[in-house]
């Protein structure tokens, strides 16, 4: 169906050639000038037809330009040339909304290119020939005067012709008398057509940072683009396209980087992260011990070839790959660290020392994380505790010893001095950026029942982030407050817990819990009756109002409530019944 299809647009094309206003007798060169235009047929998703046009070749291994509506939302595209011989467009070399046109690369690697015409040709008053594609000899096309030459960029020209093509002209070469290409012709309006510089067209790439006319028209072509036209460039652009294209499109960036740049280390370490996001694990193995290969700097990459392994295991676990484990995650990093302590005796002068210091450190931290990942925290301890009796002790490495300290099953108290040096190191006053110590130590401090020192660290927590913080925070210090009796301050933040989360029931019943030990009975019911506004099969809600009921002496009401509870399932509500009211 596809191929009866393919047969009736081609013939379309040859029979639909402009035939209104200005045809003329074909140029001599016109035949020499066929063997560039083909037919360009352009598909949807579902690999249905979307649009027909023409383009031309100005590159002898396959590279042409067209207008950017044929290609507009296409999925995939074919060209045919003169001879009825068909090529794919393989990748898209940049585009332009606002001049409308395309550059894009097909798999004809012997392709005729038709010259383009000077600067200085296109003058105003001098006649140019549209010449769309035509299956057969051509001996009419049709022509028109060049009324108006605009600067586009201040280097490229924009044609108004006095005449308007048909639009089977759309996409279509413009050219000189000579038979030279002067532009590609756009949409005819108000009795005119116009055309865009070819040397413009010609002009088009992909660049890391794309104008927002680019921009548009690129994302309105889902097809497989190009990469800018330098090495440096396309890893910046390689590194937009990792946070924004799905895995297949930064694929087959990458497999285009890789084969155009062999010898560059850096594709093969990209390339591995989707593939393994594929669970590719071999491929991705393979790129991993190329770029170990390419890489000059042995020790750098020793360390990201121990990053991707950690990351692997620590984030996508399974499946398994059994030639990926921590331990040989470690030993790349060991070996980056012995390269390091290698360089570093070597070093001559203090700036080099520093530079080189500077990366055994980020090194022996990498080796730490990967150590507390294997649960080897005596390892990552030994680690943190080289670094904190040393030049570069800091509370990001107290903080870090602190928690490795911890998951060993060690005193709390000791976490918590480990947490009072981090702290101690910031300067007064305290920045920002101390804020998630005192968190944490206020956890610690929970943890041990040292409830108002932790609620001085919650305190801090809160001045330091200017009171933003979430109803999470607020309920988490009404608890350590509640812990430590101090009721008044855990009823505060229970309401400030609940304007931020209004429709969460919990916090509702947690404060009706509060209001019940303090005996404030009267709240304690209306605010259990606005949790059961919001929840009303919650038990908990039911068996605290219930008792307060009974506490004011209700029993009919605290029945009639506790028994509701019982029939949820509430052991605690049927406790309280034969407790109090048998």
């Amino acid at each position: 169906m596809k191929k009866i299809l393919f047969a009736i647009v081609l013939s379309t094309l040859c029979s639909l050639v402009a035939a209104q206003g200005n045809d003329v007798a074909a140029p001599k060169w016109t035949a020499k000038a066929q063997k560039s235009i083909v037919a360009l047929i352009a598909y949807d998703r579902n690999n249905e037809m979307l649009h027909e046009g023409t383009a031309t070749y100005i590159s002898n291994d396959g590279v042409a330009v067209t207008d950017y509506a044929t290609l507009r939302n296409a999925y995939s595209a074919v060209v045919v040339d003169a001879d009825g011989r068909k090529s794919n467009v393989v990748r898209i070399l940049g585009a332009d909304e606002t001049y409308g046109v395309v550059k894009f690369l097909t798999d004809n690697r012997k392709s005729t290119p038709l010259p383009l015409a000077a600067a200085t040709d296109g003058a105003t008053g001098t006649t140019a020939y549209a010449l769309p594609y035509y299956k057969g000899k051509r001996t009419t096309c049709p022509a028109a005067q060049i009324e108006k030459k605009d600067a586009v960029e201040g280097t490229y020209a924009y044609y108004t012709l006095n005449a308007a093509f048909a639009q089977t002209c759309n996409g279509a070469p413009l050219l000189s008398s000579r038979g030279e290409l002067l532009g590609i012709v756009q949409s005819p309006f108000g009795g005119k057509s116009y055309a865009t510089d070819a040397r413009f067209a010609q002009s088009l790439s992909i660049a890391a940072i794309q104008s927002k006319s680019a921009t548009l028209a690129l994302d309105n072509i889902h097809m497989p683009k190009g990469l800018p036209d330098s090495k440096e460039e396309s890893l910046v652009y390689l590194y937009f396209k990792s946070r924004s294209a799905d895995n297949d499109e930064y694929i087959d960036l990458l497999n285009l980087f890789v084969a155009t740049y062999p010898d560059v280390a850096e594709g093969y370490l990209r390339r591995a992260t989707p593939l393994i996001d594929l669970q590719q694990f071999d491929n991705a193995d393979r790129d991993l011990q190329t770029y170990l290969r390419l890489a000059s700097d042995k020790a750098a990459a020793h360390a990201s070839v121990a990053d991707v392994i950690y990351t692997k295991l620590r984030y996508q676990p399974t499946p398994e790959y059994p030639a990926w484990t921590y331990d040989i995650a470690v030993s790349h990093i060991d070996q980056s660290i012995s390269a390091t302590q290698a360089h570093l005796a070597a070093a001559t002068t203090d700036s080099l020392r520093n530079a080189i210091d500077a990366n055994l450190l980020k090194y022996q931290l990498q080796k730490a994380l990967i150590l507390t990942a294997k649960q080897d925290d005596s390892g990552a301890i030994a680690i943190y505790d080289d670094i904190n009796n040393g030049p570069h002790r800091s509370p990001a490495t107290l903080y870090a010893s602190s928690m490795a300290h911890q998951a060993r099953g060690d005193s709390l108290s000791l976490c918590i001095q480990l947490l009072d040096s981090a702290i101690a190191l910031f300067p007064t006053p305290k920045p920002q950026e101390a804020a998630n110590y005192y968190l944490r130590r206020a956890e610690l401090l929970a943890a041990c029942n040292r409830n108002r020192e932790s609620v001085a660290d919650y305190n801090q927590f809160c001045y330091l982030n200017n009171n933003n913080v979430t109803p999470a925070f607020y309920y988490e210090r009404f608890a350590v407050e509640k812990q430590g009796r101090m009721y008044q301050q855990a009823l505060d933040d229970i309401n400030l817990a609940i304007d931020g989360a209004p429709r969460e029931p919990f916090y509702r019943l947690e404060k009706s819990g509060l209001l019940l030990i303090v005996n404030q009975l009267d709240e304690c019911i209306a605010t259990a009756r606005e949790c059961l506004a919001l929840d009303p099969n919650n038990a908990d809600a039911l068996r605290i109002m219930g008792y307060a009921q009974l506490q004011q002496g209700d029993r009919t009401a605290a029945r009639s409530t506790l028994q509701r509870a019982v029939d949820l399932g509430d052991e605690g509500a049927r406790e309280i019944i034969d407790t109090y009211l048998k």
